[in-house]
């Protein structure tokens, strides 16, 4: 196996245990990020509709 590939594979195998290990905090940040953009839409519909 090539140096590179190697590499390449540890980062791949940390990002997945990283993933399993944190999908929780993943998942919550992740919706609380669609919640933001949601109410930051609706805010700007709204000022729209009244502006």
């Amino acid at each position: 196996m090539p140096h590179n590939e190697f590499i390449v594979s540890v980062v791949v195998l940390a990002s997945a245990v990283l993933l399993i290990s944190f999908w929780k905090q993943i998942l919550f940040i992740l919706l609380f990020g669609v919640i933001m953009v949601f109410c930051f839409g609706v805010y700007n519909v709204a000022s729209a509709v009244h502006g």
